[in-house]
């Protein structure tokens, strides 16, 4: 059995591909929360208080959307890394062969 470290870039792409897919799924849960609180919803002191509650809420919700799509970045720019590295490490076998 060889030790090191095994890194699977397609699986690190797929698991970007979710992270986007979760921070989308958040953007568009945080753009539900904006449009509640906005309209005609009775006396202005509750359309007030439901606006505020909406944007507190939709700013917290955003943050994770943020959060989930800046990991998927992270996420992406290791698996090109590794690819870059086996790639180097490829090349550099081959010339060593010949």
């Amino acid at each position: 059995m060889t030790g090191g470290f095994h890194a699977d870039p397609a699986a690190l792409d797929a698991l970007a591909l979710r992270l986007e897919d979760t921070a989308e799924e958040y953007g568009a849960a945080a753009s539900q929360v904006e449009t509640a609180g906005s309209g005609d919803l009775g006396p202005a002191a509750v359309s007030g208080a439901l606006a505020v509650l909406a944007g507190e809420w939709s700013g917290r919700i955003r943050a994770v959307e943020t959060d989930f799509a800046t990991a998927a970045g992270s996420v992406r720019a290791a698996a090109k890394a590794y690819r870059t590295t086996d790639a180097a490490a490829a090349e550099e076998l081959g010339r060593a062969d010949g």
